[in-house]
């Protein structure tokens, strides 16, 4: 009897704490922005509050009396470190979001000797994107493998993202996202299989706004320009 009385105090315990933690979403779901939702919410380390991850991106917690929030990045020290426990769950989103990725949609410059790889959400139009490719050769050249990612900065609707599903649906597509990031206009092509929407939507579940970001396969994300030799310090 007295087990059968444990068990259903636990049970009314967890049952009040889905009701608080439901009523708590639909507090924060009236102060976000409309465009957005809440994906994740759960429990962080940090006692009394949660974590919370909305559709763009955006990592942040919540006190469980609902009245406090704070962005920023959660440390715990350990005896003579400090951990970033926001920056670890952050590459949690970026190695999650590699693994829902078909890597055979991205256009991909292979060098002669691969030892490493990184995925690059990029543009046609960015300035530093094309940087970044007029100097593709010295990345190669470390046996760094380049696969591009398109992100559309502008958004789906843009020129720039009908520039995109042309490089994409192109036969030569190495060829045509070269010609591209070059300034030459070509003829709008397009296609049942161009990833463009699927991409720009995996970028924006770890946050990107800009171009080019790089991702590396050990799940970090290094926004803007990063020279061949200031990468490898990344891959090693």
């Amino acid at each position: 009897m007295r087990y059968l009385l444990i068990l259903f105090l636990m049970l009314i315990s967890c049952s009040k704490t889905l009701q608080d933690q439901q009523s708590l979403i639909i507090n924060l779901e009236k102060v976000i922005p409309e465009e957005l939702s809440i994906t994740s919410f759960i429990k962080s380390d940090l006692e009394s509050f949660y974590e919370v991850e909305l559709s763009d991106g955006t990592l942040f917690y919540y006190s469980n009396d609902g009245e406090h929030l704070f962005l920023g990045d959660l440390f715990r020290i350990e005896k003579d470190n400090l951990l970033n426990l926001s920056y670890a769950r952050e590459k949690e989103k970026v190695l999650s979001v590699l693994s829902d990725l078909d890597k055979n949609s991205a256009i991909k410059f292979p060098p002669q000797d691969k030892k490493y790889e990184v995925f690059i959400f990029t543009d046609v139009d960015c300035g530093y994107c094309r940087k970044f490719h007029s100097q593709i050769q010295s990345y190669l050249d470390l046996g760094i493998e380049v696969n591009y990612l398109s992100f559309p900065r502008e958004g789906l609707n843009s020129e720039t993202a009908k520039k995109l599903v042309t490089a994409w649906c192109s036969d030569d597509k190495q060829v045509a996202i070269t010609e591209l990031k070059n300034g030459k206009e070509l003829p709008f092509q397009n296609c049942d299989s161009n990833p463009i929407e699927e991409h720009y939507n995996l970028a924006r579940r770890i946050g990107i706004t800009g171009t080019p970001t790089i991702i590396t396969k050990a799940g970090i994300s290094i926004p803007g320009l990063m020279e061949a030799n200031e990468l490898m310090e990344y891959l090693k």
